[in-house]
């Protein structure tokens, strides 16, 4: 999280998350995914939809692009069909 935004958002105690990204292909069906519906969980999205990795960096919020624009950079050889 740029530091301006910690500031606000949490008085400087926090500095966002640290996170790990790992790449997996999905062979099943669309409707074995559940997130609008988890089973015992609270609803946390309204909707989902599979992206292309080229348009993913136009979803994200403009604070965040920096980070995904490396994890495309490294996961597109993975995104190839074949691969």
């Amino acid at each position: 999280m740029p530091p301006e935004l910690a500031l606000k958002a949490w008085g400087g105690r926090y500095r966002g998350q640290k996170q790990k990204w790992f790449a997996l292909r999905f062979v099943g069906s669309d409707d074995e995914i559940a997130v609008t519906r988890p089973p015992g969980h609270q609803i946390e999205f309204e909707a989902w939809r599979w992206a292309n990795l080229d348009e993913l960096i136009g979803l994200i919020v403009p604070f965040k692009r920096g980070v995904y624009e490396q994890v495309v950079r490294d996961f597109a050889p993975l995104a190839k069909p074949g691969s």
